[in-house]
């Protein structure tokens, strides 16, 4: 995947678990867990294509 497309889905991601956790006020909050995950493994396939050079 190219280095845009991380980019641009992981500030979505933020953005999105921003909203959840403004919404609820809880940072346990079963969505904002979910989308915090998603974005940790996102941030992760993003770091190691970059150490790999995959993007």
């Amino acid at each position: 995947m190219e280095q845009g497309f991380y980019q641009q889905k992981i500030e979505e991601l933020r953005a999105e678990m921003i909203r959840l956790f403004e919404a609820c006020n809880n940072f346990t909050d079963q969505a904002v867990v979910k989308i915090s995950q998603e974005l940790d493994r996102l941030l992760n396939e993003y770091s190691w294509a970059l150490a790999n050079n995959k993007c």
